[in-house]
């Protein structure tokens, strides 16, 4: 072999391995490419997108009586975790045993907030049905707030709001800032308290012992007084149950919504269906772009008497 035959062996040699080299890359670009492409869909949907899941369809249940009309809505806001829990007690039970509705807010910057939050709600709704007897005077809620303090050791929290409707009575307890709102004959009324610093100086300045000014003005007038989590909590809860009227709206949401919209946003949309209302929430919580928004969470619940005007 000359020595140009083997200069031309050598030049077509390196020429495939050349192209086979181009190959290669361009696979591992195109992979490349696809991981990015796939890893942006799932940070859009798991990320800190303010925009959730499609809020559910309405759900229904009835006992005869009273048919309940179902919404939900929930989203991550600008958080890297969702932190907020719900549930409701499945429509199988709700002829017998009545309907509850519960949501937590697992409290950002303790340890565990989404862990606790779930795993009181699943508690919760496993040992569904109660009693108002046994519910009316918050012992239970306390036992629960004991036990996650012991497994988290004070570590961790999650404030509540419970509504438990049964035959044409309604009973609520909540612990923290969470809200239960209700609609009826157009007007809006909050049915619990908040438990927080704030609201503790506006009742001493009722008393005369500090200044509506320094109520309204403290920095720490958001502080939770109380949260499930602590050794011992004390509920805000309806000492007897009310009753229920006919179209009736309810309204059970964590901060992320009432500390973002005003009563009259929040009005406005329960005068809707209730999946129609979690779809305007989240609407008016995304246009608002608030930079640091929270976890934002609703159980929107229309009650309606079967046989009267819907």
């Amino acid at each position: 072999m000359t020595l140009n035959q083997i200069v031309d062996t050598y030049i077509t040699y390196f020429d495939k391995v050349k192209w086979i080299l181009i190959g290669c890359l361009a696979v591992l670009l195109v992979i490349l490419l696809v991981h990015l492409i796939v890893s942006g869909k799932k940070r859009k949907t798991e990320g800190t997108s303010s925009v959730s899941e499609k809020p559910a369809k309405s759900q229904y249940m009835d006992n005869g009586r009273f048919r309940i009309e179902i919404g939900n809505v929930q989203g991550t806001g600008e958080r890297e975790e969702q932190q907020d829990a719900f549930a409701f007690s499945p429509s199988s039970k709700w002829k017998d045993k009545g309907f509850l509705a519960v949501l937590c807010d697992g409290m950002g910057g303790l340890d565990s907030g989404a862990a606790i939050s779930n795993k009181l709600v699943s508690d919760i709704i496993a040992e569904f049905p109660y009693s108002f007897e046994k519910l009316k005077d918050g012992w239970i809620l306390d036992a629960l707030s004991n036990e996650i303090f012991q497994n988290y050791a004070g570590r961790g929290g999650t404030t509540l709001i419970i509504t438990y409707l049964k035959d044409d009575k309604m009973w609520f307890a909540s612990v923290g800032d969470s809200d239960l709102l209700l609609l009826r004959n157009g007007r809006i009324y909050a049915m619990n308290t908040r438990q927080e610093y704030g609201n503790t100086l506006l009742m001493r300045a009722a008393e005369g012992a500090v200044s509506v000014d320094q109520a309204l003005l403290n920095s720490d007038a958001a502080a939770l007084t109380e949260f499930m989590g602590a050794k011992h909590t004390n509920p805000d809860y309806s000492i007897v149950p009310w009753q229920v009227m006919d179209n009736d709206v309810y309204l059970l949401c964590s901060d992320g919504i009432s500390d973002t919209l005003s009563f009259e946003e929040i009005r406005e949309a329960m005068t809707h269906d209730p999946s129609e209302c979690a779809e305007l929430l989240e609407k008016a919580i995304i246009q608002k772009s608030r930079r640091y928004q929270d976890n934002y969470t609703a159980i929107i619940f229309a009650v309606h008497k079967i046989g009267g005007n819907s």
